[in-house]
């Protein structure tokens, strides 16, 4: 499973997933991931644990307030029933923020950027000098953005892309040459529906087309995808490249699940290019909070870097291109927002 936060306020909730040959409730799943850190935790410390900051995305779902609270209100309901009685929430880029202010002494007005694997967060905020110990940090909040786009959504961006045309996406079938469907691979792209792509009517597709397809070798590995379920191996293979393509202009990836043991080419230039529509929307997220802040760009001090994905080159460029004239703090990505909380933690409770 990725970006188990992803799941609140959406239908999935309801559905569920299938593990170990029954279905189960993703409420369930997350009581008992919660459970086991509130164990350890309570273990470290020889003492029981009744409060807790959770961190939060700025938005679960975007543009759906109805979904955005009952999001909150599962998290919050997950939490008491595994023997929390006070839950209080903080935004994650927050979070991060007063985790980058410890090390600073002057007052800074900064810009949270936090890319997580299923929504980027964004805040504006003033830290350091005569805000650093205060209780109550409102006012020094000037903008909070966020977009329900993440490292797994890149991951999907680069299969589609660089892997897909390998198992027959665009190619065509039957007399009229019409294009093969799409949706099985979109959805085995996807981490959350991989698990619920392998049902009758998506093989029965599949294997209607095969016995037209133009490209008969190609469509065959889909067909082998599902039948052989191995979409989580693939995915598990497409993230390894994105991550590799961090420092490498071009890899080969070789697909060991398959029969015929496939060999991907994927270069860097590739992967800039599937994932630029996504980078888009999270440069106009960044713009919104610039916006609601009534702050220009140049305005800033100091950028915050957390989570990831902010890791990818591409991103990290777009997004210090915004800020020419600030700097740049971009340690501890992958533990400043728990760290955060934990100072949060230090103020509520």
């Amino acid at each position: 499973m990725r970006s188990l936060k992803r799941v609140l306020g959406t239908e999935l909730m309801e559905n569920g997933t299938i593990l170990n040959g029954k279905i189960v409730r993703f409420e369930n799943i997350l009581s008992q991931f919660i459970n086991n850190l509130k164990e350890k935790a309570e273990s470290k410390t020889q003492q029981n644990i009744f409060s807790v900051v959770m961190g939060r995305p700025v938005h679960f779902r975007d543009n759906d307030n109805k979904a955005d609270l009952a999001a909150e209100r599962q998290l919050e309901s997950v939490a008491k029933s595994v023997g929390f009685k006070n839950v209080s929430f903080q935004y994650e880029p927050i979070a991060a923020a007063y985790a980058h202010e410890a090390k600073i002494d002057k007052e800074k007005l900064a810009c949270v950027i936090d890319i997580g694997g299923g929504t980027s967060d964004f805040s504006i905020i003033r830290i350091g000098g005569k805000h650093k110990n205060k209780t109550n940090r409102t006012d020094d909040i000037l903008a909070n953005t966020g977009v329900r786009i993440g490292g797994n959504d890149f991951d999907k961006d680069l299969a589609i892309k660089s892997f897909m045309p390998e198992f027959g996406i665009n190619t065509t079938y039957g007399k009229k040459n019409l294009p093969v469907p799409s949706s099985q691979y979109f959805d085995i792209a996807e981490w959350s529906k991989v698990n619920s792509c392998y049902n009758y009517k998506n093989i029965k597709i599949i294997n209607e087309v095969l016995n037209e397809a133009h490209s008969p070798k190609l469509y065959q590995r889909l067909l082998e995808l599902y039948e052989r379920q191995k979409g989580h191996e693939l995915l598990k293979t497409v993230e390894e490249a994105k991550i590799n393509l961090s420092n490498k202009h071009n890899i080969i990836c070789c697909l060991e699940f398959l029969s015929d043991k496939t060999e991907i080419i994927c270069s860097q230039d590739s992967f800039n290019q599937s994932i630029e529509k996504d980078v888009l929307k999270i440069k106009d997220s960044v713009a919104e909070c610039l916006k609601q802040a009534n702050v220009q760009a140049k305005d800033i001090n100091l950028i915050i870097l957390t989570g990831g994905s902010t890791e990818i080159p591409y991103v990290k460029q777009q997004l210090c291109h915004i800020f020419e004239n600030a700097e740049l703090s971009d340690e501890d990505k992958l533990s400043s927002v728990g760290l955060g909380l934990a100072y949060d933690s230090l103020h509520q409770f």
